[in-house]
């Protein structure tokens, strides 16, 4: 494998861990409409984000080429994604929202070969349905109150096809922008659109300022960073599948840091998925 690919596929990987202290973070906070959190979450990112390039003087890194509506895309569609993901999470529940935004590597084994030229191969293909069963056991589906046409139910397919087409226009813009350039952007056109709803009182700010500091800093400039950074090195398809160890790393944190049971079928169900990211990182 080349130095290129295997740094690809490391900071993808790293990313998918740290998305998943959302939830461990996000508990600590209180008193913050969903909203609200999002907008601090992505407005801190982007002020944080500013002041490190303004010391370490690399603001040519963020610098607009063209290319630039697709910029302005992937800001609005992940905007769209926590929106969406979010609202499922409140009308249905937290594993309904998993599974379906989980179906994001579906749409983009669909359309990228249309949209990004990208061919699909065997080994993605089985990777992709072991990870699928894998997050299947984890959730464990037979257990979930499915409500068809339910706001949480339309919102959490929604938030798939969004995260989808997020990857997909990432992908597309990775010849132009870096995954830093891409991310700082994002956190701009995201607070702006968020600034309407999303301001809270300032002594309700200071009560959860350091978990917003920790959120913006961990599951958002660094994970976004690196894995948008990682995407442009490797195809689309293989940095969605690779996204599944999101959940699995959130079962191990819950497990870890809350004291959460783990049954038997999510232990299988991780193994699948590291199955299913085995086969994409590896050669023949």
């Amino acid at each position: 494998m080349d130095k290129e690919r295997f740094s690809g596929y490391s900071e993808i990987i790293i990313a998918a861990i740290l998305w998943s202290l959302v939830g461990i973070i996000a508990k600590q906070i209180h008193g913050m409409s969903t909203q609200a959190i999002i907008f601090y979450r992505v407005s801190f990112a982007f002020i944080i984000f500013l002041i490190v390039l303004l010391i370490s003087g690399n603001l040519k890194i963020i610098k607009l080429r063209e290319k630039r509506f697709y910029l302005f895309l992937f800001g609005i569609l992940q905007v769209a994604t926590m929106f969406t993901y979010f609202i499922s999470i409140i009308n249905a529940s937290v594993s309904i929202a998993v599974l379906l935004l989980s179906t994001a590597p579906v749409y983009i084994t669909i359309f990228s070969p249309l949209l990004l030229k990208e061919k699909t191969k065997k080994r993605e293909l089985i990777a992709l349905v072991l990870s699928i069963l894998g997050i299947l056991l984890i959730v464990d589906p037979g257990k979930l109150d499915f409500k068809p046409f339910s706001i949480g139910i339309i919102a959490g397919v929604a938030s798939g096809i969004f995260y989808a087409f997020q990857i997909m226009t990432s992908k597309y813009a990775s010849t132009t922008y870096s995954g830093y350039a891409q991310a700082f952007w994002s956190f701009v056109i995201a607070t702006v659109i968020l600034l309407p709803v999303g301001i809270e009182p300032i002594e309700v700010i200071s009560n959860n300022f350091f978990y917003l500091i920790i959120l913006a800093i961990f599951p958002t400039i660094l994970a976004v960073s690196l894995y948008f950074n990682g995407l442009k090195k490797v195809k689309a398809q293989s940095a969605s599948i690779l996204g599944f160890i999101e959940p699995l790393s959130a079962v191990f944190f819950a497990v870890l840091i809350l004291h959460e049971h783990i049954s038997t079928l999510e232990m299988i169900g991780g193994a699948l998925i590291l199955a299913g990211a085995a086969l994409i990182t590896t050669d023949k």
